[in-house]
């Protein structure tokens, strides 16, 4: 095991090095510009696109798909990740986990419109992400396999890891349960969601989602309140810190930003096509749609919900760094950073302010709520992966099998994630979201003016009051399953042809 931890973090050094920051934060800036700043201009358009209407046999709404998508994004990242970054890189680590969060809302919309323009139908239901474009956009087919495998392995057997161990550990703080019952419970009813398949899967997140969010920002506002005349000087710290200004917190500017930026893609999951493959099930009339409401999301989960998160830790003083304890005389902080604890037990520390003995039950029980709906949609990425290198016709009976195995397997590997240790968990999370990120950024940029020039004909569309739709006839390019397109927009298109 030793072996394999010393691999692993090896190669997330590699993975997560100064390369990844300047193509994630580069790409992220490169489209903002390009596109205008839609995401900070077109804040309202943005918002209205996840309740925009339809539903069919082959899709799911855009709420519905909305929800799946940020069933993966407000998830483990958002609590214990957030403590992670601020462990690490101190109080600016969350200034840039919100920079990141602006700009990856971009890189985000980028994907998703583009998973959304050349998905296609399988089995009579939408599939589409970063291995179709490869082969509809690009052309490059054993590319695209290889995206799929990587995929389907990624989100399958190591993304998990992060998620479950957070699950049973928030548990086991709060109520002694031991990991392997948390462990066995949450491999159960996984099997019983994605038994559903995604009809099931965005039921289930359409329902948690909502109340999730709402509940943890409502605790995040009454710790605001109780603590507003230190809110300035909280602030103060956390950009004073993120260029490396504060002394006290130790650490220099680079792992300060890489924690930032590597814990806000984390958590936003921007481009590391886990969200375009929910974003193409979607029933939508134009890309674009889907894409303002997927970038809202960015928002929502690293801006905002990341945010909370951050301002309950720095605001009660419930946080250590990796250079031990900072705070004004908490003995049992001063005990967990001798022993090098970090993570989700400082926010049941900070919710304990207000909250009292409740606090670590009510974290264990958002925990589970964020991490199993990252386990759902972790579950709906690999099984679209999946179809994606079985999708010949003659190859039905094959998805059938892969679907089956996936749907016994992945529920196992679950099981053993909430039984290992915390490092390993994080470690093989990691790896898998920086490999994912690596293989399909390099598709995202590469079609990137394809995404450009749709967001151009949806404005130009707007501008003339028109409800965008998406014509291939005026709009298109080698690789786009035309047929499918009209038959979604044909009512629209015969309408214009006759105007």
């Amino acid at each position: 095991m030793d072996s394999l931890v010393k691999i692993v973090g090896s190669l997330n050094g590699f993975i997560w090095g100064p390369a990844m920051l300047i193509m994630i934060v580069g790409s992220g800036l490169y489209l903002t510009i390009r596109m205008g700043g839609f995401q900070f201009r077109k804040q309202k358009d943005m918002w209205s696109r996840i309740f925009e209407p339809g539903d069919s046999d082959s899709g799911i709404s855009a709420f519905a798909s909305f929800c799946t998508t940020m069933a993966m994004r407000v998830g483990t990242g958002n609590v214990a990740g957030v403590a992670v970054a601020i462990y690490y890189g101190g109080p600016g680590a969350l200034f840039w986990m919100i920079v990141a969060g602006m700009t990856n809302s971009a890189v985000c919309f980028t994907e998703c419109t583009l998973g959304v323009l050349y998905k296609t139908r399988i089995d009579g239901q939408y599939r589409g992400g970063g291995p179709y474009c490869a082969e509809r956009g690009l052309g490059w087919k054993k590319y695209g396999a290889f995206m799929a495998l990587i995929f389907m392995i990624g989100t399958s057997a190591f993304m998990p890891a992060a998620a479950t161990y957070t699950i049973c550990d928030g548990f086991n703080n709060a109520l002694g349960v031991e990991m392997w019952v948390s462990a066995l419970i949450i491999a159960i009813v996984m099997a019983i969601v994605v038994i559903g398949g995604v009809k099931r899967i965005s039921q289930v997140a359409s329902l948690i989602v909502p109340f999730m969010v709402t509940v943890y920002l409502i605790v995040t506002i009454i710790i605001l309140i109780v603590n507003i005349k230190i809110l300035p000087g909280v602030l103060y710290d956390v950009v004073t810190h993120a260029f490396a200004k504060n002394a006290i917190f130790g650490g220099t500017i680079g792992v300060i930003i890489q924690q930032g930026i590597k814990r806000g893609t984390f958590s936003s999951a921007s481009g590391m096509g886990e969200s375009s493959p929910t974003a193409a099930a979607a029933e939508t009339t134009h890309p674009v749609k889907q894409g303002m409401a997927n970038a809202a999301g960015v928002w929502l989960d690293t801006v905002i919900v990341c945010t909370a998160s951050g301002l309950m830790m720095l605001l009660t003083d419930c946080f250590n760094t990796s250079f031990g304890y900072v705070g004004s005389g908490s003995a049992e902080l001063a005990a967990l950073a001798e022993a090098g604890t970090n993570g989700v037990i400082f926010v049941q520390l900070a919710t304990q302010t207000v909250l009292g003995n409740l606090s670590h039950i009510f974290i264990a029980i958002m925990l589970a709520l964020f991490s199993f709906t990252c386990l759902i949609s972790y579950y709906y990425e690999a099984e679209t992966a999946a179809m994606y290198l079985f999708q010949k016709e003659s190859q039905k009976s094959t998805r059938k099998v892969v679907t089956w195995i996936m749907r016994i397997g992945m529920p196992i590997l679950i099981f053993i994630w909430g039984n290992i240790e915390s490092s390993v968990a994080w470690d093989l999370s990691d790896l898998a979201l920086g490999t994912c990120t690596w293989v399909n950024m390099l598709v995202v940029m590469m079609l990137s003016s394809k995404s450009i020039s749709l967001y151009k004909d949806y404005d130009e569309q707007m501008k003339k009051g028109i409800d965008p739709y998406y014509d291939p006839d005026r709009l298109s390019w080698k690789g786009v399953d035309v047929e499918m397109w009209k038959d979604i927009n044909k009512k629209r298109i015969e309408e214009n042809k006759n105007k």
